[in-house]
């Protein structure tokens, strides 16, 4: 490790697809129009990667494939009901604080198996196994009331709980139950703001936590910091704070591919571009608490997302599918080594950040690591991205087309991303030998595992 080595500043909200940002104008699905002024200044800052992809499009799968540095077909969490062995993982955070950094952890890391409670103010033991010295971990936007009482609130959950005040948990918990079963249908509700102002939100309590961290801690030393911040949104449930979502008020998106005629598209657009800014507005919050610590220029920032969001593109919601919405994800470096203003088309992958942020801190690559760091420092680009979803659902990429393996009860799949980027025409019976050698190279990919080819 390098005498001075840089702090890690990781900043991870979930389920941002990679074409809903202000600084994002080329997405063959459309211009968002997303207000994102925090994340764009972060991308002309740095260096931008527009073809990075997540190892497997469910929150779970992703973020333990990106702790372990290896892909889907290696990694034991298959589902958001699985957990890492956190007394055995070998996770990049692990690595980070045996090197010295101070590691904590915010909001929803999704390292612990869905359903699992976890202590009274956001710590566990097995959180602690995984690498880290501090933690305020949630459960997802719903866990401050499903797993808390009117009269014993929970600060770990996140929300106004933590508030001790019983109106504003009936509050949310009416909100909750109102809109659990049409997302259970994968249905949505018409777009309608959540009862709690952005700072008792779940994207406020998280942001709020990660402040609370950079406060505590020591300015202007050579102790080093990583701080994950996990945001919850904008994942579903759609529920921005009334008052970002006023800022769409009238504005227009555009309509999704192939739509479901079940749902007031627009609307839910707008709603899920207010909890977009909302996220981006904590992410100002806390650059500017780095820049006040003096700390800015010896900070490596990196913003990424465990997987997109379908938004009603093809006819679907959320993730779980192999379409580019769920599965291309933003990526973007800033820092010292960065370079400024540069956009990248490399093929990379999302469990890359972990060795980048190793080879960041002048510590090395395990030999076992599927990933390899970032070509910003000093990995090279990837010919190909597997990504898996269960054991029967894998694709394999090329610099140009994308072979889907086992979904929708088709064996085959094939998509010329550059001649068809909205992914409408199905090539595999008019290219059998790129189906043939794609799939020739997804067996050499997962040759320890035979099941997944």
């Amino acid at each position: 490790m390098s005498d001075t080595p840089p702090n890690l500043l990781f900043l991870f909200p979930d389920q941002w697809r990679w074409d809903w940002f202000g600084h994002v104008t080329d997405s063959a699905y459309g211009d968002a129009k997303v207000e994102t002024p925090n994340i764009d200044r972060l991308a002309a800052q740095g260096t931008r990667f527009t073809q990075c992809r997540t190892n497997s499009p469910l929150c779970q799968p992703a973020r333990a494939c990106l702790a372990t540095g290896v892909r889907y077909h290696r990694c034991p969490v298959r589902g958001n009901g699985d957990q890492l062995d956190a007394a055995e993982a070998d996770t990049v955070f692990r690595r980070l604080r045996e090197a010295g950094y101070r590691t904590a952890c915010t909001g929803k890391t999704d390292l612990l198996a869905h359903g699992r409670p976890l202590g009274l103010d956001g710590w566990s033991r097995d959180i602690g196994r995984f690498g880290f010295t501090h933690s305020a971990n949630q459960n997802g936007k719903g866990g401050a009331i499903l797993w808390s009482t009117p009269d014993q609130p929970t600060e770990l959950w996140g929300h106004a709980t933590r508030q001790s005040d019983p109106a504003v948990w009936q509050a949310l918990r009416d909100d909750w139950d109102r809109r659990a079963q049409p997302r259970r249908l994968k249905k949505q509700l018409p777009a309608h703001p959540s009862p709690v102002p952005s700072e008792h939100h779940s994207d406020g309590f998280c942001a709020s936590r990660a402040l609370r961290f950079l406060e505590d801690w020591p300015a202007g030393t050579d102790d080093p910091w990583l701080l994950w911040v996990n945001f919850p949104g904008p994942h579903e449930p759609f529920d921005p704070p009334a008052e970002f979502l006023a800022r769409y008020e009238g504005v227009g998106f555009p309509d999704p591919l192939h739509p479901d005629a079940d749902n007031d598209h627009q609307a839910l657009r707008r709603a899920y571009a207010a909890l977009c800014t909302h996220v981006d507005h904590w992410i100002g919050c806390i650059l500017d608490a780095v820049e006040q610590r003096g700390e800015a220029g010896k900070t490596l920032v990196v913003l990424a997302s465990d997987h997109g969001e379908m938004l009603g593109d093809h006819g679907r919601w959320y993730k779980e599918v192999p379409h580019e919405p769920s599965v291309h994800v933003p990526l973007i470096l800033a820092g010292p080594g960065v370079p400024r203003g540069h956009v990248r088309d490399d093929l990379v992958e999302l469990i890359d950040i972990g060795p980048t942020l190793l080879t960041a801190a002048g510590l090395p690559v395990p030999d076992h690591f599927d990933a390899r760091p970032l070509p910003t420092h000093g990995g090279t680009a990837r010919d190909h991205q597997l990504l898996g979803l269960k054991s029967w659902q894998v694709l394999v990429t090329d610099d140009r087309h994308k072979l889907v393996v086992g979904f929708d009860g088709k064996p085959r799949r094939l998509y010329d991303l550059n001649a068809d980027p909205l992914e409408q025409h199905d090539l595999a019976g008019t290219q059998p030998d790129l189906v043939d050698r794609l799939t020739r190279r997804l067996r050499d990919l997962t040759a320890d595992t035979p099941a997944l080819a």
